[in-house]
């Protein structure tokens, strides 16, 4: 028997008895649109709850740091076994499956002041591995571009221009408030410049303009202290994009080297300059490639990959300080929900397989002599089964698919009315990452591979509601089915 032969049998025999077709399908239909809505609910819900997790920061992105404490042993790790954040981690980290880039950073030790035409401001300057952080930070650039790699380039974080001010302007207004205080009798006291910035301040662009940067360090001659100023001057090339992260709201990036010097010149006193023994001290250090960073960030290739990561970085001693900590306390939840309520789903799925089977052993009865017939003419054992079991299989598959219209309408309907009652809003679950309206969050979401795991599960239930009745039809003796009436 020909294949196309046998799907034009199993289609006329469901078109001729196409009421009861129809009725048998309607339990797979019902048991496949409850399984994949509430498996819906369970994805949309766990994907609002990730994209809520997202306002505090970006899951690729994660601090890496050494452990100190392990608490599977309930111990703190000594000093001497701790992780160094050098080099050697940098190569180490770079290792691990999923890791796209490792960013280390160096901060400086002396607080600098960032200085652009007559406004200044007290900044916080990072050094940064341009090489690693260029792909990636290119895309947090607000104005202008990234590093390059120069020594004279700087980013600065959004709020810095607007933390800058014009000291001499502040001095002056504050010098004619006294004097018309006095002037009127006010008692000349003192009044504090106004910090309020207004649309000047807020329109402050620093991007493509010359700046210079004043570090001061301390040095004692004759147990006196003495203050010696150093001015780097740079060009100020991007602003970074507004971020939630306050803890770097006053952050300068510059390439590492040029933090590194900075670094050395401040924790030298003048008159250890001049010293050989610090001389040599120094080149025996940099020797061992003793540097270390004070932080480091990775950069994960794709959400999907935070999980493995993070277990890799703890078995490798060190600690992960990020929201994607929280994505496996999440995944783990959502995971017992789905499987609760698709086992509750599940029940009527499974009222629809013996419904399938009862519809199946019905048609046997019906058509015993046309079975008997078929056998007389030359159809084989296998030629019956197959025949009974796609019959049974169809009308798994007709109920997976008006299932799935079911499952897609009520998804529809929860999320229209979701979104209208304002609920999204209300578990703060409708915005993405640092405060942007992004697309909204949703609900119920039936993603590509439950709508073909519902048609295939439905079409495989119906398959296997039809061995039982597919071997009862092929035993069947020949003789005795054309007899029967």
């Amino acid at each position: 028997m020909k294949i196309i032969d046998s799907f034009r049998i199993v289609w006329r025999n469901l078109w001729r008895m196409k009421l009861r077709t129809a009725l048998t399908s309607v339990g797979v239909m019902i048991g496949t649109a409850a399984i994949v809505a509430m498996i819906a609910l369970s994805l949309g819900l766990k994907e609002s709850a990730v994209k809520s997790l997202e306002n505090f920061g970006n899951l690729t992105e994660m601090d890496v740091e050494p452990m100190y404490y392990i608490q599977e042993e309930d111990r703190m790790i000594p000093e001497d076994e701790r992780k160094k954040l050098n080099m050697e981690a940098v190569r180490e980290l770079k290792q691990i499956p999923g890791i796209a880039a490792v960013m280390p950073m160096k901060r400086l030790y002396e607080q600098a002041k960032l200085k652009v035409g007559r406004r200044e401001g007290y900044v916080e300057l990072i050094g940064v591995d341009v090489n690693e952080s260029a792909e990636y930070r290119k895309n947090d650039v607000e104005k202008g571009a990234y590093l390059s790699g120069s020594p004279q380039e700087i980013v600065v974080a959004y709020d810095v221009p607007r933390e800058m001010r014009d000291v001499e302007k502040e001095k002056r207004d504050a010098r004619r408030r006294n004097a018309d205080s006095n002037r009127s009798g006010g008692g000349g006291g003192f009044m504090p410049p106004d910090m309020g910035g207004g649309e000047q301040t807020a329109a402050f662009n620093l991007v493509d303009k010359a700046a210079t940067i004043v570090l001061t360090r301390e040095y004692r001659i004759d147990d006196e202290p003495k203050y010696e100023k150093k001015e780097v001057r740079v060009r100020v090339v991007g602003q970074l994009r507004q971020s939630e992260n306050r803890r770097y709201s006053s952050a300068v990036y510059a390439p590492l080297g040029v933090v590194k010097e900075l670094n050395d010149w401040v924790n030298r006193s003048r008159g250890d300059e001049g010293s050989d023994r610090n001389t040599r001290r120094t080149r025996e250090e940099a020797k061992k490639d003793k540097f270390e960073f004070d932080q480091m960030t990775v950069k994960v290739e794709s959400r999907e990959m935070v999980e493995s990561v993070v277990k890799a970085l703890k078995e490798k001693g060190y600690e992960v300080w990020s929201p994607a900590r929280e994505l496996e306390t999440i995944n783990k939840f959502f995971f017992v929900i789905q499987m609760v309520l698709g086992g509750i789903a599940a029940i009527s799925l499974l009222v629809a397989t013996i419904g399938i089977v009862n519809t199946m052993i019905m048609s046997i009865l019906e058509r015993t002599k046309e079975i008997g017939i078929m056998k007389v003419i030359g159809a084989t054992v296998l030629n019956i089964r197959w025949l009974f079991l796609m019959e049974s299989g169809f009308i798994g598959l007709i109920g997976g698919l008006a299932g799935l219209g079911m499952a897609w309408g009520a998804v529809e309907l929860v999320n229209y009315f979701g979104a209208s009652g304002g609920l999204l809003d209300g578990l703060n679950m409708g915005y993405g990452r640092g405060g942007e309206e992004a697309e909204p969050s949703k609900l119920a979401v039936i993603p590509a591979w439950l709508a073909l795991f519902a048609i295939g599960f439905s079409f495989i239930i119906g398959l296997l509601a039809g061995i039982f009745p597919a071997i009862r039809a092929s035993r069947l003796s020949a003789l005795q089915a054309i007899r029967s009436e």
